[in-house]
Order: C-alpha cells, then sequence, then structure tokens
C-alpha cells in the first residue's frame, strides 16, 4: 500500500467518525502508515470498511492489522476445534499410529500434543486433567502466533534482533563437584598403641569367659 491509498483509507476512517480527532496530523499519519504499508491495499480497504461499518468507535492499529490478517493469513483453529481433532485420532489411530495420527492434525495442534505425549494421551483416565493441560499449552501458543501475525515485517525482524541481542542465553548447568581432601592417616604414639592392644586383648578375655559360661 502506498501512501496515496493510505491517505484515502485515512479519509475515510475521518468521515466515518467525525467527532474523533484520529489521524489529524501528519506525524500520526505518518505513524499509522510505516505500520500499515506492508498490508496490500484491497486488503486493508476491506478490512477496514468492515470495522467502520460494525464499530461504534474507530478502530486503532491493532483492530485493522487483526482484521487484515484475517484475510490473508491462514487461521489459527480455536481451542474447542483443536481438542476435537486430537479426541478423533486417538479413537482413530490409538497409541501405536503417532506419525498418521500427526498428519491429520495442523502444526501446533500436533507440537502441543507432541509436548504432551502422545502414548500418555491415549492411555489416560483423565480426560478432565488432559483436556486442561491441553488447553494451557495451546492457548499459549496460539496467542503468540495469532500476534506475530499481526506484526509488520519490520517490526518481526527487529524483535527477532532485539531478542537475539539482549536475551542472555541459558548456560547449561554442569553439576559441582567438591574437592574434598582425604583425612591424613591419624600416627599414634606408642604409648596409644599400646593401650589399644591391652583393650583388645581384654575383650578378647571377656568374650572368651562369657561363651564357656555358656
Amino acid at each position: 500500500m502506498d501512501k496515496q491509498q493510505f491517505a484515502t483509507l485515512a479519509i475515510g476512517i475521518k468521515s466515518a467518525y467525525p467527532a474523533s480527532k484520529i489521524l489529524e496530523d501528519n506525524v500520526s499519519m505518518d505513524f499509522w502508515y510505516a505500520a500499515l504499508k506492508d498490508i496490500p491495499y484491497d486488503i486493508a480497504e476491506n478490512a477496514v470498511m468492515e470495522l467502520i461499518c460494525t464499530n461504534t468507535f474507530p478502530p486503532n492499529i491493532a483492530e485493522i492489522r487483526k482484521a487484515c490478517m484475517e484475510r490473508c493469513k491462514r487461521q489459527v483453529l480455536n481451542f474447542d476445534d483443536a481438542w476435537g481433532t486430537v479426541q478423533k485420532a486417538i479413537g482413530k489411530f490409538g497409541a501405536n499410529n503417532p506419525d498418521e495420527a500427526f498428519d491429520e492434525m495442523d502444526d501446533l495442534t500436533a507440537s502441543v500434543v507432541k509436548n504432551l505425549g502422545w502414548t500418555r494421551l491415549c492411555c489416560s483416565e483423565n480426560q478432565a486433567a488432559d483436556r486442561a493441560n491441553f488447553r494451557e499449552a495451546y492457548t499459549e501458543k496460539a496467542t503468540k502466533i495469532q500476534n506475530n501475525n499481526q506484526l509488520p515485517e519490520f517490526v518481526s525482524k527487529k524483535k527477532a534482533i532485539l531478542q537475539e541481542k539482549y536475551i542472555p542465553e541459558i548456560e547449561e548447568k554442569k553439576p559441582k563437584i567438591e574437592n574434598r581432601k582425604v583425612p591424613e592417616p591419624i600416627q599414634l604414639t606408642d604409648k596409644q598403641i599400646e593401650e589399644r592392644a591391652k583393650a583388645v586383648e581384654e575383650f578378647r578375655r571377656r568374650t572368651a569367659g562369657e561363651s564357656k559360661k555358656q
């Protein structure tokens, strides 16, 4: 979408919401254009027309990009549909045929199932817990994908660069090896050796005497 096409969209938005102060200066126009210029004009025009026909308040950048992505990106399944796919695959293929089961799932659903464990899901007797665990993992990944789909390419690329630059690497934890010193042998004096020998001999005599009594 070029600047002239964006200007046409901006006029349409401002005319649909005459009481608002949206896009009233050149700085706002330039900022909005930078955030939306990667979208083909026919997609942006259709999305904006839908929004101004259905929203009482003027749309923001996020709403416009979301509406546009619904027209040009493959939609992420909602949780219920994704879980239904998993249940159908379990009933059809069972625990011994994971590859065939994964082939019938979309990539997102399959990745969540693999993380949870296909065999464990097939053999589980607690479907309520499995459903809850799947929902938590699936929703988190689906939200991330949807958000990434809405980003302009220059934003997503810069985001990746910044993450690589600022997020510290996870250091591999190595087990600590304690350097324990082997205690040096105790040096006994002649007197201590003699006393210990007497104690051992006394213990031997008593033990022998008790054995004879028995």
